[in-house]
């Protein structure tokens, strides 16, 4: 068990998200970035899925009632019993150890994940919080969380290799592929939502982040459409022309038109943007989306396998960049 002794800021359990409801109307929800989230679950040892905490901003600070494994996914300083400790790694915790979690250095959300990940009553086959629907709740000083049961020996002390650590900047360049409802836009709006830069606003949220930049002209056939299917990512352009990035917490479906959808890969780079961050548009095939997502996912099956002690990495020079490779680690016997 563990005991939230501080929660300065929004804290919540989340996984992956719930999927096959929204045709009734159930938003996915999840971890907003859900990069961080399944490299913090790997880091113990966990599957991608696992339940684990998504922290806003700020930490919280935790007492273990019981021993653990954990990591921190995050560019955060960290303290276990007032000893400084690095995130992107994994640490035994014995009973009545103290985890201080401090504030974000850059990036929006940071996660902690436990090896067995936390126990929950799944609804609608998730633990992600989704307040709204009041699926879970904001979690708060002095709740009591139960951690499901883990093997904890081998678990610790993996550490993510340094070249894989998520770096997010607050200002991006966001490759998006066109459309849905590209024809509701006149041309000049598109070169204006390609060519200028967005600041994303305080009037963001998990559901959504709104922008604030150069208006988007639309055709004349306006803002609105037939309500359709909002995927994640998706980019809607209401009357005012300001564009809004339909993120984890997005309503299922929608009337607004839809200039473009952020490419799967770069949705953590969306969510790690702090108000007052930059963000600017590049068009992408679906092809060279879907490229990008595979290479990606590659490269999350390489380290897992890594962390597993199944892949060991080394370091070569290829025209003249240093990179990371992995190969099978052969076992004896």
């Amino acid at each position: 068990m563990i005991e939230l002794v501080n929660v300065p800021s929004l804290l919540t359990i989340q996984d992956l998200g719930r999927y096959g409801h929204q045709k009734f109307g159930v938003p996915v929800s999840g971890a907003m970035d859900e990069i961080s989230a399944r490299l913090a679950n790997y880091l113990v040892g966990n599957k991608d899925n696992f339940p684990l905490l998504e922290f806003a901003l700020r930490g919280p600070t935790i007492r273990f009632h019981s021993s653990a494994v954990f990591a921190v996914a995050g560019d955060v300083e960290i303290k276990l019993n007032g000893i400084p400790i690095s995130p992107w790694g994994s640490y035994w915790a014995k009973r009545g150890d103290i985890l201080e979690v401090g504030t974000l250095k850059s990036g929006m959300y940071g996660y902690i994940a436990f090896a067995g990940g936390i126990k929950c009553e799944p609804i609608l086959g998730s633990c992600s919080t989704y307040l709204r629907a009041n699926f879970g709740r904001a979690l708060k000083t002095g709740d009591i969380l139960k951690l499901d049961y883990a093997i904890l020996t081998g678990k610790e002390g993996k550490k993510l290799p340094e070249e894989f650590i998520p770096k997010y900047s607050n200002e991006s360049e966001i490759r998006v592929v066109l459309g849905p409802q590209e024809d509701h836009f006149t041309e000049e709006g598109i070169k204006t939502f390609l060519g200028s830069t967005y600041e994303v606003t305080a009037e963001s949220d998990r559901m959504g982040y709104r922008l604030e930049g150069p208006r988007i002209e639309h055709s004349e056939k306006g803002a609105d459409i037939i309500t359709d299917a909002i995927p994640l990512g998706a980019i809607q352009v209401p009357k005012s022309g300001k564009p809004i990035i339909m993120l984890a917490d997005r309503q299922t479906s929608g009337g607004y038109a839809k200039i473009g959808v952020v490419a799967k890969v770069d949705i953590p780079k969306v969510a790690q943007t702090r108000p007052g961050g930059k963000l600017r548009f590049k068009a992408v095939s679906v092809e060279e989306a879907q490229e990008a997502l595979r290479r990606r996912e590659r490269t999350m099956e390489a380290l897992r396998l890594f962390l597993l002690g199944e892949l060991r990495a080394y370091k070569l020079k290829a025209l003249g960049e240093e990179i990371i490779a992995f190969i099978k680690v052969e076992k004896k016997g």
